[in-house]
């Protein structure tokens, strides 16, 4: 389990993430959308596109990229759980599995889109 320090370094990464989106014309769907197989840091709306991002927050941008954190396991349970998510909310032809670097020494942020499957 993440200690407390980790968390809100994450929630922090996750806040300005959503705040990125916003201003490129997303609109938050949810946040920290949780089910049994796992959990999506956000999900958002740009037109048709239903977008469920993952956000990694690191202190600056070391020898990998934040975004290497996300393996095929982690990729697995956002892909499962964004199954759920559409059968519980709203159908969706159009989607995306995103990942959001977040480096706080710096302020910089990347958005990579389609980063898997």
């Amino acid at each position: 389990m993440k200690n407390m320090q980790d968390k809100l370094v994450g929630r922090y990464g996750e806040q300005i993430a959503a705040d990125f989106l916003r201003k490129k014309g997303y609109t938050i769907l949810a946040s920290n959308y949780t089910t049994h197989v796992g959990e999506i840091d956000l999900i958002a709306r740009k037109g048709e596109v239903v977008a469920f991002v993952e956000v990694k927050t690191r202190k600056s941008q070391g020898y990998l990229p934040a975004s290497a954190a996300v393996g095929k396991e982690k990729q697995r349970r956002i892909v499962r759980s964004a199954q759920l998510w559409i059968a519980e909310n709203e159908s969706c032809d159009q989607f995306s599995f995103d990942i959001i670097e977040v480096y706080t020494e710096d302020k910089t942020i990347r958005h990579i889109r389609n980063a898997f499957v």
